[in-house]
């Protein structure tokens, strides 16, 4: 179980001048986190992003972090998705994402 305590920065999410996921950027933000002693990660929950990103964005995004991290501190990414059954869809895919990686 997850505990809310430390401090935990919600990261921004780089992009490449071609609309990409700037993956190396992100994994150079990643570590600079955990560098510093951070406790956790959050996702997409900055200026928005939750609710912009698209779904194998988030994907990527959790998946890329949870192999970054290894198991050192608990990433959660933010759902704010447009209706309560989206939120609820995305919130099971990304647990049993999740899961399928332990």
């Amino acid at each position: 179980m997850l505990q809310w305590k430390g401090v935990m920065p919600a990261v921004t999410t780089k992009f490449t001048t071609d609309d990409q996921l700037d993956l190396a950027m992100f994994e150079k933000n990643i570590k600079a986190q955990m560098e510093a002693g951070v406790h956790g990660i959050i996702l997409g929950g900055t200026l928005g992003e939750a609710s912009t990103l698209e779904p194998d964005e988030k994907e990527t995004l959790i998946k890329t972090s949870l192999a970054i991290t290894d198991g050192k501190i608990p990433v959660v990414m933010n759902v704010a998705e447009q209706s309560t059954k989206n939120a609820i869809a995305m919130a099971q895919q990304h647990f049993v994402a999740h899961n399928a990686l332990q």
